[in-house]
């Protein structure tokens, strides 16, 4: 709403204001409401209608604050108001801008209109509101909230009398006030058009202020946005409909091998070769899912995975694309820790003092510091995958994944697509999307190839391959994949002899073969057998909520005495027998299981003497039955020759 003066009742408003000021009293109809509404405010706060003066003023350096605090609205008031001065210039009018609480900001007119102004401290830093200098255009336009025209005697001042003044309040984008903008002049000059300038003005400030709010907030976005896909791990590039590289940030070029500002200006095809998806997308506007690429780039071949994701505008045309690049080694990373694949024991969880294990963990340190192949030899249960986590754990690659694959208890059918992986449409069953291999989940950690001796003779040669050229290619493919694994390989055969047999490839052991540790048998561990019983009595005993502090001296002679075919194994597992039997605080004899307390292997008080040549073929018949019959096996169990052990099965006459 629009209050305008009314010049015609300009006497009659000089008689109302007269008795107004003297008795309070005011005459209905004669005057506009808005204007004695006003009066009234005055009277309350008593301003002195016989003055006008303003004596609210800032000092120099107030004012060049204020005027730095609102530098913003000055700078899109400005050339508005000159604009508009230019407009009334000659005519004695001057254009003032001021704040949300009628402090002057600006003015601008002709010298003489400014110097007469100046006499009412009508200038820069002066508070032109109602309670300080009465009803004028500013101060009322602020306290109603609208564009007001007040001339002559509609001024509650006497001093404003002579002065006709068009206000309109100026509001931000979400509509609080945070001006006013003003124009003042004679008041013989009044023209109903004036106020209408002003407001025009105003609303011209106000879309300038709209304008620089939208810039700013797409400015905040772009900042934000930019900070968004330059911190995201992912790559992200934008290309245009021809395929022209617009945007990439680091993570992108990272991948890659090149500067973001390399790849701006680039086609597609320069990175990645033919990418036959991307026209896929922009030429029918659906999505490109997530799948696996491999590309030669300037650091040297790259395997990611790839997703494309179209760019439209209103009307639905494609006008480029998004692509997202992930590199394979971080999404497997995710893989296995999701699945476990980590390895979870160090060196000091390897239980052992004697000086034959002292000398083993010293070399596994070794190897831990070398990045050469391992290759672990032992008995079945001697605690050949708790060494090669404990050495991947000390080495380099900590931080990388532990895949473990038993090459004994795999289909030999299944063994390649497990290793290396296999294509879409690869045999029947396949996933769609295909599958990495073993291979390519171990890349930047360590592959432990367990029972490797038991690996058919045709994936030797497929296992050579990778370990000399450290690429794979999946089952149905042709691309060749780049892995960087650290391979730990163990077995309980002697591969040297395999090789000889023709059971295990020679170049293949060669290959292996470089850096060996031969992990004794628990039998031949010197003072280690109390040791582990401790051990595991603790560990198992928390495992089970079990309270066991004390055990059974005859327990440590029986362990002592026995011959432990199943090694370490076969330890842990007596031993948790016991503890679930146990229902004190003390582990008795009692509580072992009864094959072991009966077993051939051990003697003790009270039990029947037996002839020592019976013991031997009793030994010899239980190890062979436990090891399938298996002399080689049953041999190093006994801790005697293959040859010894043949002629004790003749001299007995052992059935194999």
């Amino acid at each position: 709403m629009v209050e305008l003066a009314h010049q015609p009742k300009i006497v009659n408003v000089k008689r109302v204001w007269e008795r107004f000021v003297q008795t309070g009293q005011v005459e209905d109809g004669v005057v506009r409401k808005v204007i004695t509404e006003s009066w009234m405010r005055c009277m309350e706060k008593g301003v002195d209608y016989l003055d006008g003066w303003c004596y609210d003023f800032l000092s120099q350096d107030e004012l060049q604050a204020l005027l730095e605090e609102r530098r913003g609205l000055l700078d899109i008031a400005r050339p508005i108001m000159e604009t508009l001065y230019q407009c009334v210039q000659g005519s004695a009018f001057m254009v003032v801008l001021t704040t949300e609480t009628g402090r002057i900001l600006e003015t601008f007119g002709d010298s003489n209109v400014l110097e007469t102004a100046e006499t009412l401290n009508f200038l820069p830093g002066a508070n032109w509101s109602e309670e300080s200098v009465g009803t004028n255009a500013i101060g009322t336009s602020l306290a109603i909230g609208n564009a007001i025209q007040v001339s002559g005697p509609e001024h509650y001042c006497i001093k404003h009398h002579a002065w006709t003044c068009s206000g309109a309040p100026i509001r931000d984008p979400s509509g609080a006030i945070i001006g006013c903008l003003n124009m003042s002049g004679p008041k013989e000059r009044t023209h109903s058009h004036t106020l209408g300038m002003v407001v025009a003005a105003v609303r011209a400030i106000e879309n300038q202020l709209r304008k620089m709010e939208a810039q700013d907030k797409l400015a905040a976005a772009h900042k934000h946005l930019h900070t968004v896909v330059c911190s995201t791990s992912e790559g992200l590039i934008s290309v245009d409909s021809n395929m022209v590289i617009t945007i990439a940030n680091s993570a992108a070029a990272k991948i890659v091998g090149m500067l973001p500002g390399d790849l701006v200006g680039k086609t597609v095809m320069d990175v990645f070769g033919e990418c036959q998806w991307l026209k896929n997308v922009l030429n029918t506007g659906g999505n490109y899912l997530e799948e696996e690429i491999v590309f030669d780039a300037p650091s040297g071949r790259i395997h990611c995975t790839v997703a494309a994701t179209p760019l439209k505008e209103k009307s639905q045309r494609v006008v480029g694309a998004v692509i997202t690049l992930r590199e394979i080694k971080k999404v497997h990373k995710i893989v296995n820790r999701m699945a476990g694949a980590q390895a979870r024991f160090r060196f000091k969880d390897v239980i052992g003092e004697s000086p034959q294990m002292t000398a083993v963990i010293k070399k596994a340190k070794l190897a831990a510091r070398s990045p050469s192949t391992v290759l672990l030899m032992g008995e079945s249960g001697t605690g050949k995958e708790v060494i090669a986590q404990a050495i991947h754990n000390g080495s380099e690659r900590r931080e990388g994944p532990f895949i473990a694959v038993n090459c004994a208890a795999m289909p030999r059918e299944l063994i390649q697509s497990e290793l290396f992986g296999y294509v879409e449409g690869a045999f029947t069953g396949a996933k769609r999307s295909g599958r990495p291999g073993k291979f390519e989940l171990a890349s930047g950690g360590t592959l432990f190839l367990d029972e490797i001796g038991d690996m058919p003779l045709d994936m030797q040669a497929n296992l050579l391959r990778v370990l000399q050229e450290k690429t794979v290619v999946r089952v149905g493919g042709n691309k060749f994949i780049p892995v960087d694994v650290r391979v730990i390989a163990a077995t309980n055969k002697n591969l040297a002899i395999e090789a000889q047999k023709g059971n295990f490839r020679q170049d293949l052991f060669f290959r292996l073969n470089v850096f060996t540790i031969i992990i004794p048998p628990l039998r031949e561990r010197e003072g280690d057998i109390r040791l582990l019983t401790n051990y595991f009595v603790k560990k198992l005993s928390l495992k089970l909520g079990k309270e066991i502090v004390h055990v059974q001296p005859k327990i440590y002679e029986l362990m002592e005495r026995y011959h432990w075919p199943g090694n370490v194994r076969e330890l842990e597992n007596i031993l948790e027998h016991a503890i679930n039997l146990a229902e004190g605080d003390t582990l008795l004899l009692k509580h072992l299981p009864d094959h072991f307390r009966s077993s051939s292997f051990v003697s003790g008080a009270g039990a029947e003497i037996v002839p020592l040549a019976e013991l031997e073929r009793r030994a010899i018949e239980q190890a062979l039955e436990k090891l399938d019959g298996n002399v080689s096996r049953a041999a190093r169990a006994l801790g005697i020759g293959r040859n010894t052990l043949y002629d004790k099965i003749k001299k007995y006459g052992i059935k194999k």
